[in-house]
């Protein structure tokens, strides 16, 4: 029984196109680990998939020189904002980049970078995000923390979208911090906007980490967003041995206006 139901389940899921005859855009949002681990498989990673965009969080100055060194010839146009620990956010992408913007956190911990680019299906705008980690402000493990931060990522994202163009298609890519139930993800579906990688698979988990032997902590906090006005044709999650997070790519075309 178990079997069937899989099986119909795994059926449900639309087809994959990550070469769809029409104009597109590939993304790939990436929490690459401040800690700097295995640069040279997240660079291969990277070349390999040959995405337009790049959504990068934890980076620091040590992964911006490297990357633009190993990748600076295919993404021309990029820019990184350092913080202390965990903090950095990057996006590099193969087409200019019309505005940039930095928003500082009010509610958070990490800042979110506000990108509008021009990419072959049009002017997108491109929000990238890394949300509150589920500790206390000491970064401890607690009750308490776990208790706040669903309500704290919902704050985060309505302030980061409130700076977003209404009139614009976008794209919001990142580390939540938390799965399709939290908060955030559900304010923002409730808003009109799809998670892409749900719509092809609803069981790749994105981020492990090891808290003893054989215990280990999985969930899908790596998430990309599209805004009414965008489609997906297809989305996944790559294992590359290097951060604790795995990178998602999705494809990303413009919904037919008929639609």
């Amino acid at each position: 029984m178990l079997i069937i139901v899989l099986a119909c389940g795994c059926a449900s899921l639309p087809k994959t196109d990550f070469s769809p005859g029409v104009p597109h855009i590939r993304v790939v949002s990436y929490n690459v680990n401040w800690g700097f681990v295995k640069p040279g498989n997240v660079a291969d990673f990277l070349s390999a998939v040959d995405a337009d965009v790049v959504c990068l969080q934890e980076t620091h100055r040590y992964w911006e020189v490297f990357l633009k060194e190993r990748l600076g010839g295919r993404y021309r146009h990029s820019v990184f904002e350092e913080r202390g620990g965990a903090g950095g956010v990057a996006i590099m992408s193969k087409y200019k980049f019309e505005k940039v913007e930095l928003i500082e956190p009010k509610s958070g911990w990490f800042p979110s970078l506000l990108a509008e680019v021009r990419t072959p299906i049009g002017l997108l705008q491109f929000l990238n995000v890394h949300l509150k980690p589920p500790l206390s402000n000491e970064g401890s493990v607690s009750i308490s923390a776990l208790y706040r931060t669903p309500n704290i990522h919902l704050k985060e994202v309505e302030e980061f979208v409130a700076k977003t163009d209404s009139a614009k298609p976008l794209v919001i890519a990142g580390d939540f911090n938390e799965d399709e139930s939290g908060r955030a993800i559900r304010w923002l579906i409730d808003e009109g906007f799809v998670d892409a990688l749900s719509v092809y698979d609803t069981y790749t988990k994105t981020w492990e980490w090891k808290i003893s032997s054989g215990i280990k902590l999985k969930n899908r906090y790596d998430h990309i967003m599209l805004s009414k006005g965008l489609d997906c044709t297809g989305a996944r999650v790559t294992e590359v041995d290097a951060s604790d997070h795995m990178p998602v790519l999705a494809v990303i075309v413009l919904t037919p206006a008929d639609s």
